[in-house]
């Protein structure tokens, strides 16, 4: 049987652990699908090291929507797969870099090719090159699935690959406006290829294949010696004096060892100062 002061202590502990589940906070992190992985593993690691906030990570709307969301104050913190342009910071808006990542062509699994040259990359998505064997791999049709001139993943590849500034796509060419939606199509396609940022291929569930870039892997290594030229720098985006304390635990933890480690095992180069 409990004394009186058992049952006093319990009720203070009951007290208190129902208080700091009131202080709790769901704060959903909407935006862009290039570092959606990344940011969901982020979210995970956070929630299982504290029991008084939980952060979310919904699927892609985009930068745009990540924009939209700032600009109508639906949310706090917003994921963008660039950074901002001069007009978008007066807004009001701020960006917190996070790290940088490699854009590389995927191939399907059941693709032979390792590698890719960019005058190759261009003569698929032009129509030229049709069929994997013209590439010294297996026999088999290129599906090739691109992005629209907005997607940040096309625009990095335009300003590398100059003639894909003004390329027209082959009618044959599938195209795609979100990450996972890119993602579904080169699980479902084995012969299929597509462009994307390294760490996002984490959310793929077959073995996807990144191609070497005119004989360079994408590797963080290659990416930060600046070997490997596709590169995406991404981050978040808030509203300084908006920020709740759930925001303020979240961005605290990305700084922190703990964070830091979870990007670069997910192969994302944590931004200066991290």
């Amino acid at each position: 049987m409990w004394t009186g002061n058992a049952v006093r202590a319990f009720l203070v502990a009951a007290a208190i652990t129902t208080s700091a589940a009131a202080d709790g906070e769901q704060l959903v992190i909407p935006g862009s699908g290039n570092n959606e992985y990344v940011l969901a593993v982020l979210a995970r690691t956070f929630n299982a090291s504290q029991k008084v906030h939980q952060v979310v990570v919904p699927p892609s709307t985009g930068s745009a929507g990540a924009l939209q969301a700032m600009e109508e104050k639906t949310a706090t913190i917003a994921r963008i797969g660039r950074p901002l342009k001069d007009s978008e910071h007066r807004r009001g808006v701020d960006y917190i870099p996070l790290g940088s990542d490699a854009v590389t062509f995927i191939a399907g699994t059941g693709v032979s090719v390792k590698s890719i040259t960019a005058a190759q990359a261009f003569d698929i998505y032009s129509g030229k090159i049709t069929n994997w064997s013209e590439l010294g791999g297996k026999p088999a049709p290129i599906r090739a699935i691109g992005r629209e001139g907005s997607d940040a993943s096309r625009q990095i590849i335009s300003r590398k690959i100059t003639a894909f500034d003004k390329i027209n796509y082959s009618d044959d060419v599938k195209i795609v406006h979100l990450d996972p939606q890119m993602i579904s199509m080169l699980d479902r396609y084995p012969s299929s290829l597509g462009f994307l940022n390294l760490s996002a291929l984490g959310a793929a569930t077959t073995r996807l294949v990144p191609l070497a870039l005119d004989g360079v892997p994408p590797s963080p290594a290659n990416l930060e010696s600046g070997t490997y030229p596709l590169r995406m720098d991404f981050g978040l985006l808030i509203r300084s004096d908006a920020l709740t304390p759930a925001g303020k635990e979240f961005l605290a933890f990305i700084r922190a060892a703990a964070g830091i480690r979870v990007l670069r095992e997910n192969g994302v180069l944590p931004a200066p100062g991290r």
